[in-house]
């Protein structure tokens, strides 16, 4: 296994990387390197003029308080919002995936099959050193067109230590990232593009584990859709019974992979992607040329890039599993990221709101990444809001809160907030059901729990991103190794106990 000290900036087919010391590729303009340009201020100021106008309409017109148009702007949000999510997912209701016979994998010529690229990017994880052998040994794909690059900073002499006694075969390189910031995930994957040798890539994060026939079936969707650019995989945990918040987390992928990106899909709408076990073209990622290593969720970026760039995005019949954050801090450190990329990527696309409604084919698809990127982190937001005003009327009946919902208001309010909770919730039931997860119905009942704790991660992002926007909060992963681990042993007592007994 060769280990790369100073990636060079050229592949192998002699696509030219331009050097940069922090590995951004892209324009400035197009990253979060800096957040503020003219063109946001410009954003921002003809929003609040908007916000303003309407307030100043209902004010003149209808004698309303300002306080109650903006809770009856927020209402209609929250209304809308409901909306469209029945729409999109009224639409992959039916099946939407791209799905391929077993007959059809197993045709496929191996002399025939394109290079394929598998990246993994590792940061401390020594202890699934292991387990990403094992999953990658269990791929079935010739191991004469496949390469895998795993990435690694070079002070973290622990993992390449495993690395090294794992003894992975000749197909895998270990590639050593320059000791540059920012200190994020993308950063190593635009150092390791600049290796690729494949005509596509995978991105695997240490630990998934996805479905042998994968990349196979990958190969069938590109050759039977040129246009589609990237493939989606479907994401499930292998660790959902470990405790009710796996079960949430796992009835909230079982809903957005199953039900919701199927919709956004048939639609053509741009799609936030997953950070791992999605597929692309490599000619596709060097028009948008490559990732931002300044967005701390890089995969909803690049779901918009592509799509601003003409490409189209599918849902692959295909599951990859991961491990779901076992813990409270653990999830909410994970998830804080997740929004505060959300809110990257919302700031980089909205710079010139005109360039990217052209991008996107029409008002359409720009209403729809209202809705899925910005529109998203503005609800979790004001959940916090929301919650602390009913938990104030219980407590006080305050009048202040009854005239916040005066006249239609009240009824909008109503509306989205018993309707929505109780359709998601049916939702999320019907989706766990969908997968074949009968056990995890009963626990959909708890899901506004789930959606308050969301609401938190996201108040946590805001903060975040104004103090600390590149700081990488890392997942610790092989947590349930470790209690596998502790299972075994107490079994392996129990048995010694009965031989004695």
């Amino acid at each position: 296994m060769d280990t790369l000290r100073e990636p060079e900036l050229q592949d192998r087919t002699g696509w030219q990387f331009e050097p940069t010391f922090d590995y951004l590729l892209r324009p400035n303009i197009q990253s979060f390197k800096k957040a503020w340009y003219p063109e946001t201020f410009f954003f921002l100021g003809t929003g609040l003029l908007a916000v303003a106008s309407v307030v100043l309409f209902f004010r003149v017109a209808f004698a309303w308080p300002v306080l109650v148009t903006l809770s009856g702007l927020l209402a209609s949000l929250y209304l809308g919002h409901m909306l469209f999510k029945l729409w999109v997912i009224r639409n992959a209701l039916e099946e939407s995936f791209l799905s391929f016979p077993d007959k059809s994998v197993r045709a496929l010529s191996a002399s025939k099959l394109p290079f394929y690229t598998i990246l993994i990017p590792l940061y401390q994880e020594a202890p699934i050193v292991p387990q990403i052998k094992q999953a990658m040994e269990a791929i079935d794909y010739p191991s004469e067109k496949l390469e895998i690059l795993i990435t690694l900073e070079e002070y973290d002499a622990e993992t390449r230590k495993a690395i090294e006694q794992a003894n992975f075969p000749d197909h895998v390189r270990l590639i050593q990232l320059p000791n540059v910031s920012p200190k994020t995930k993308p950063k190593a994957l635009n150092v390791a593009f600049s290796q690729v040798q494949g005509e596509f890539i995978v991105i695997y994060d240490a630990e998934i584990i996805p479905d042998p026939d994968q990349l196979k079936k990958a190969v069938l969707a590109f050759r039977a859709y040129p246009n589609i650019a990237c493939l989606q995989t479907r994401l499930d945990h292998y660790n959902t019974e470990q405790n009710l918040l796996t079960r949430l987390f796992n009835i909230e992928f079982n809903f957005y992979y199953d039900l919701f990106l199927p919709g956004l899909q048939k639609f053509g709408f741009p799609l936030p992607l997953s950070g791992h076990s999605t597929h692309f073209r490599v000619e596709a990622l060097r028009k948008v040329q490559a990732w931002d290593p300044y967005n701390v969720a890089e995969d909803c970026d690049m779901g918009i890039a592509l799509c601003r760039m003409g490409y189209r995005t599918g849902v692959l019949d295909s599951q990859s599993k991961e491990e779901a954050v076992t813990s409270l801090s653990a999830w909410m450190r994970q998830r804080t990221r997740w929004m505060k990329g959300f809110l990257q990527s919302s700031v980089v696309h909205l710079r010139d709101p005109i360039a990217l409604k052209k991008d996107l084919g029409g008002w359409k698809n720009f209403v729809a990444f209202l809705f899925i990127v910005p529109g998203n982190v503005a609800l979790n937001f004001f959940n916090l809001f929301y919650w602390a005003l009913l938990l104030t009327w219980f407590i006080t009946h305050s009048l202040f809160v009854q005239e916040l919902f005066a006249g239609p208001v009240l009824s909008i309010s109503t509306i989205s907030f018993i309707g929505g909770n109780m359709l998601f919730i049916y939702f999320n039931a019907i989706a766990s059901f969908k997968r074949r997860k009968y056990g995890l119905v009963k626990y959909a009942l708890l899901s506004p729990l789930y959606w308050l704790l969301l609401a938190f991660a996201t108040g946590r992002a805001v903060v975040q991103l104004v103090y600390s926007p590149y700081q990488w909060e890392k997942t610790t992963h092989g947590l349930h190794l470790a209690q596998e681990k502790t299972q075994v042993q107490e079994c392996m007592s129990i048995d010694f106990v009965m031989e004695r007994i």
